[in-house]
């Protein structure tokens, strides 16, 4: 953030006026890159958050046919979201009950990460916009997701995925009675919902 101000001596002087949009220019900015406050104050936006800002992330319009299966079977809702995972890893929760990860998709590091144990779900996706292909493979990491969302739970799925996606926070809400957290910070995003307390 970068703020303007005049400085007056202690002598009364007639008020200096500044043009901000000429000094802007000057250096290189562009109207969309900056803010002017009521207090005079200059917010100069960052490159990467005015890209990321300016990317359209793809929201389900609920079109395609998925089945709600509840939360409770990792395979089952993998297989209603029409998804085949590249990689599967076997594992234990911090309650030591079996634990899945499914990798949706092992060629980029951007894949939608699916985490199911009898105690918790976590999906994890991405929204990086600094290049065309990361773009592309965050978009369809987002979709895959949503897809993921809606087996679980329906519409509400993909309204809790819609609204993370866009910037909101869940701090403990519930979606289909199991409370939820969930953000996105930095392009990185996730959701993680606790079965273990109904």
């Amino acid at each position: 953030m970068m703020t303007v101000f005049a400085i007056a001596g202690c002598s009364e002087t007639e008020p200096v006026e500044v043009d901000i949009d000429e000094i802007a220019a000057e250096v290189g900015l562009a109207p969309e890159d900056y803010k002017v406050h009521e207090n005079g104050a200059i917010e100069v936006y960052s490159k990467v958050g005015t890209e990321q800002e300016n990317v359209s992330w793809y929201q389900d319009d609920l079109s395609e046919p998925i089945e709600t299966v509840g939360m409770l079977d990792g395979d089952a809702i993998i297989a209603s979201a029409g998804l085949e995972p590249d990689e599967v890893e076997d594992s234990a929760d911090t309650e030591g009950q079996p634990k899945k990860l499914y990798v949706i998709n092992n060629e980029t590091p951007l894949s939608a990460l699916f985490s199911h144990s009898p105690n918790s779900i976590e999906l994890n996706w991405y929204q990086f916009s600094d290049k065309p292909e990361t773009t592309e493979n965050s978009q369809q990491s987002l979709k895959d997701v949503y897809k993921l969302a809606r087996a679980m739970a329906g519409r509400e799925g993909a309204e809790a995925i819609m609204y993370l996606s866009n910037g909101g926070k869940y701090r403990s809400k519930p979606v289909s009675g199991y409370p939820a957290t969930g953000q996105c910070n930095d392009g990185i995003c996730f959701i993680h919902i606790d079965l273990s307390s109904e």
